[in-house]
């Protein structure tokens, strides 16, 4: 059965197609299968008619012919195309015969779940979006009252190479203190459970940015990094200025040592 559906519709050549027919012409500037080469190279498509035809044509043409219409490259072109035009066209037979023979009402009754679906995600996307993203970080300070910055390795997803404070993201039920707890543990290995101070701050519209200010008189050199880091240090804020560090890093310092405005 023809596929009346198909007919007409135009396929742009690869340019390995383009490419082989380019090659066959230059070894092979006269005789049959020139013309339709040319028109190959100049034009850039093929007709589904055009397909089928040199698809039929491939099994009686001299080798010199053969290349002149592309070759291999040109029969699997033609080939990849055919099946699977064909094969959707014939599923889309299917689909509609299917929905001929149905019941309506099922139908109807499928639109309406689907409509009242689609409206409940569309609501849920929207919900999504307004929801702020939140981060927890924490600004840790040792007995020489210097800061502790960690250099973020070359795969990190967030200000790769970059010096920066612990933190991270608050994940879904967690709460900041939680979050700033184990995200302490998870980079430097530390375990503090003990904040001297904690406040939030707004920079943008869709985030929410919870600091820690917090003390730690242990080793300063216990730090043990996880994979996301390559280096750490303390930092008093005047070295800072001399180092690659992450936007507004000294400005969040600041902010946890002064009254938040």
């Amino acid at each position: 059965m023809a596929n009346q559906e198909l007919y007409d519709k135009q396929y742009q050549l690869t340019p390995e197609v383009l490419q082989a027919v380019q090659t066959a012409l230059v070894s092979n500037p006269t005789g049959n299968g020139v013309k339709r080469a040319k028109r190959l190279l100049r034009n850039k498509i093929v007709t589904y008619q055009a397909m089928k035809k040199m698809l039929h044509d491939f099994t009686t043409m001299n080798p010199a012919e053969y290349s002149l219409a592309g070759g291999d490259d040109m029969k699997a072109f033609i080939e990849t195309h055919l099946n699977q035009d064909r094969a959707g066209v014939q599923r889309s037979k299917k689909a509609k015969q299917g929905l001929q023979s149905g019941d309506v009402q099922d139908l109807k009754a499928f639109d309406v779940n689907r409509q009242h679906s689609d409206i409940m995600n569309e609501a849920k996307e929207k919900e999504e979006k307004k929801e702020k993203s939140k981060n927890a970080v924490a600004v840790i300070v040792n007995k020489d009252n210097k800061i502790l910055l960690l250099k973020r390795g070359k795969g990190a997803p967030w200000m790769p190479n970059k010096w920066g404070l612990v933190g991270g993201g608050i994940e879904k039920g967690e709460t900041p203190q939680k979050a700033v707890e184990r995200e302490i543990e998870e980079e430097t290995g530390l375990e503090i459970k003990k904040f001297v101070r904690s406040f939030s701050i707004e920079r943008h519209a869709d985030s929410i940015e919870h600091l820690f200010a917090c003390r730690y008189n242990g080793d300063p050199t216990d730090i043990e990094l996880d994979d996301e880091n390559s280096n750490y240090g303390w930092y008093d804020v005047s070295e800072m200025e001399y180092l690659e560090i992450v936007p507004h890093l000294i400005e969040y310092i600041t902010l946890v040592f002064k009254k938040y405005e």
